[in-house]
């Protein structure tokens, strides 16, 4: 795990084959954005060593969303930061405070794999709060549920730390690619309208900071695609929806899919690697649109 330098006082950490996390140290501030897993604490504590961030110089930890692989070691890194604070959505605070429901939620979406991710330990009650601004206002909080209802994205000088709200990306100087990130339980008109709410703010000067993966120039052009991209995904999957139960469905959707969204289809310019594992990744995103397809139509047939 190696921390590199894309930009001034900003820090790019490896915390898995697929998430990093931000951090940001200069002489009066210090803090992190999306500490990751607990089972990747003690490599990120290696990592902030290295960056010479003693343990009395973290100042903020900041949550883009709960989610175990983002928020799930945010207790755990506190014990060896007495004086951080962790910023929160209001409607994540709770799940962290108590994580019982977060575990068991964890558990049942993602198996094997939120066990991998590590156990959850709580957060103590008066280190965690929300806050519209921050550090004297030069870091403000924009709300973007699209993701979940506790995901909020932060702007501080020329940068948007945009986590999920965007989807994934890869870190790629020469490919644009981005897939949506829409797991379960997903509203479209929500996520739609956090990505309006992020193109109203014209950040075209902004560099763009995706946890899942790497920083892109022009924050604009990027969440424009996902606002499009998520709009060909919903029309994609309605046209298939009658015959989601075949067999080959995954199959037929994911060459559909590769065929009509020109961003999507630059997965065939990636690592074999990242090409190898995109068919099971993009299935919790596929699931949530599923899921909001089919309620819409229980909800028309029912009127």
């Amino acid at each position: 795990m190696k921390a590199i330098i894309p930009y001034t006082n900003l820090y790019c950490v490896n915390v898995g084959n697929f998430l990093n996390t931000w951090v940001y140290k200069d002489e009066n501030l210090c803090f992190l954005v999306d500490p990751g897993p607990s089972s990747t604490t003690k490599l990120l504590k290696k990592n902030l060593e290295q960056l010479k961030i003693g343990n009395n110089d973290l100042e903020y930890i900041f949550l883009t969303h709960v989610h175990i692989d983002h928020a799930g070691g945010a207790g755990k890194l506190l014990s060896s930061f007495p004086n951080s604070k962790i910023i929160c959505h209001p409607n994540g605070i709770k799940h962290l405070i108590n994580p019982k429901k977060l575990w068991e939620g964890s558990l049942r979406v993602l198996g094997k794999a939120a066990e991998i991710y590590g156990k959850i330990e709580p957060v103590p009650e008066d280190r965690i709060q929300f806050q519209e601004t921050i550090y004297n206002g030069s870091i403000k909080v924009v709300e973007t549920p699209g993701h979940s209802p506790h995901h909020q994205s932060y702007l501080f000088k020329d940068i948007l730390f945009v986590g999920e709200a965007c989807g994934h990306s890869y870190s790629s100087e020469k490919i644009n690619f981005i897939r949506p990130a829409t797991p379960p339980i997903f509203d479209y008109d929500v996520y739609l309208s956090s990505l309006q709410n992020l193109i109203n703010l014209d950040l075209n000067d902004f560099k763009i900071c995706f946890p899942h993966f790497g920083m892109r120039d022009n924050a604009s052009l990027m969440i424009k695609i996902a606002h499009d991209q998520i709009q060909t995904w919903l029309k994609v999957i309605n046209s298939l929806y009658d015959i989601r139960k075949r067999s080959n469905f995954m199959e037929l959707l994911f060459a559909e899919l590769l065929r009509v969204d020109k961003i999507y289809s630059n997965l065939r310019l990636l690592d074999k690697e990242i090409q190898s594992r995109e068919p099971f990744i993009m299935r919790q995103s596929i699931a949530g649109i599923i899921g909001y397809i089919e309620k819409k139509r229980k909800y028309a047939s029912s009127r």
